[in-house]
């Protein structure tokens, strides 16, 4: 029977979810059957971004036969790595007996203020992990690894002026075989703001004024992200990735003048910009598509919008005055998120120097958490 009955690594916060500065704190389990003789109990405690892909290409040999050759792309970024001995020290010429039954060791360090948000994607990752490893002389290393998340602040209202609203006029004239005109279609479209932050509803109000023979046959709203992630080995390039988050359309048949309002409500999503993330470049925008009958061009518009966890405080109300107003009639497309996966991978290569805040690493327990953040869970 394994001497080793139980070992794990709790937090105190249900969730593990913390905010950039926050105190985190919890303990390390141990069981065991019969007494146990070890160097040392101590915890690795990281925080990194990596990201990785691979691209196919064709090469010739010097006998013109062909190859596919795969090419990696990788970088790697790392925000803080600590170590902390509960057990044992860092000579680790002594040894410690673990005696028979159940122990808790406590464990409490601050996180350091200029790191970014969790994020998980298959082409790139920022997580933060924890592990215990119980140092065994002369045997291998019982480990423990878990991981926890971290929510940073974005707040919207110091970004004001990136939400200032779009209010844009479009003009589009449509001709049969280019010699007959069929009119034109004049549309305005109006977003009052353009920062918001989950659970809101982005408001798109399209105004038609259809003077042509050409009908509009539904209008789509969509919330979409772009992805950037940036490789520096074997060389400097970028990936990019393109999704579609949430959409909602109305269908026609539309009168020659009418307003159409949708609100399409925002899903759990990061916030925009992975700040003190130099190899992930996460944006949002919203696209609106007009599409007519024929074989005549959908009129396309994209605007950025911002995503934050502190909402502007001065929100404006729906435009409910708007005559007329079709409501859409298509259900609701919405890409789900999945939690991220448990185990870390280690980073490739060393990155760059990050500076960190004074007080970084383990602090008195008797220190409050400060985090100001909505999204963090509390008990």
């Amino acid at each position: 029977m394994p001497s080793l009955r139980t070992f794990r690594i709790e937090f105190d916060r249900p969730g593990a979810t913390y905010a950039p500065g926050d105190i985190v704190t919890g303990d390390v389990i141990i069981d065991l059957a019969r007494e146990k003789t070890v160097r040392a109990l101590k915890l690795s405690i990281k925080g990194e971004a990596n990201v990785s892909w691979e691209r196919r290409r064709s090469t010739k040999d010097s006998q013109g036969r062909s190859h596919t050759q795969v090419d990696h792309f990788r970088a790697s970024e790392q925000y803080f790595n600590l170590t902390y001995y509960l057990l044992g020290s860092t000579a680790g010429n002594g040894e410690v007996r673990i005696p028979v039954g159940f122990h808790r060791y406590s464990f409490n360090f601050s996180l350091p203020y200029n790191i970014p948000c969790s994020f998980e994607h298959t082409n790139g990752h920022i997580r933060y992990t924890m592990k215990a490893v119980i140092d065994r002389p002369w045997r291998f290393d019982h480990e423990s690894k878990i991981a926890f998340t971290v929510v940073s602040s974005y707040d919207l209202n110091s970004r004001s002026h990136l939400c200032i609203g779009v209010d844009d006029d479009v003009n589009e004239n449509f001709c049969c075989f280019c010699c007959f005109n069929l009119g034109s279609i004049k549309v305005r479209i109006r977003i009052p703001t353009t920062g918001f932050v989950p659970g809101q509803s982005i408001e798109t109000m399209v105004n038609l004024n259809n003077t042509s023979s050409v009908n509009v046959t539904k209008i789509c709203v969509k919330l979409e992200r772009s992805l950037e992630f940036h490789a520096r080995s074997p060389y400097n390039t970028t990936k990019t990735d393109k999704a579609i988050l949430k959409a909602e359309q109305s269908m026609g048949p539309f009168s020659q003048q009418t307003d159409i309002i949708s609100r399409l409500q925002i899903p759990p999503i990061p916030p925009s910009q992975l700040e003190y993330c130099s190899i992930i470049d996460q944006k949002y925008s919203m696209r609106v598509t007009i599409h007519v009958s024929g074989t005549h061009c959908s009129i396309t518009k994209t605007y950025p919008i911002l995503i934050g966890t502190i909402p502007l405080h001065s929100t404006i109300t729906s435009a409910s005055y708007l005559p007329n107003i079709h409501q859409p009639s298509a259900p609701v497309v919405q890409q789900d998120y999945d939690p991220p996966p448990p185990m870390p991978t280690s980073p490739d290569y060393a990155p760059p120097n990050v500076p960190y805040p004074q007080g970084l690493g383990f602090i008195s327990p008797s220190a409050p958490g400060t985090s100001t953040n909505p999204w963090d869970i509390r008990k």
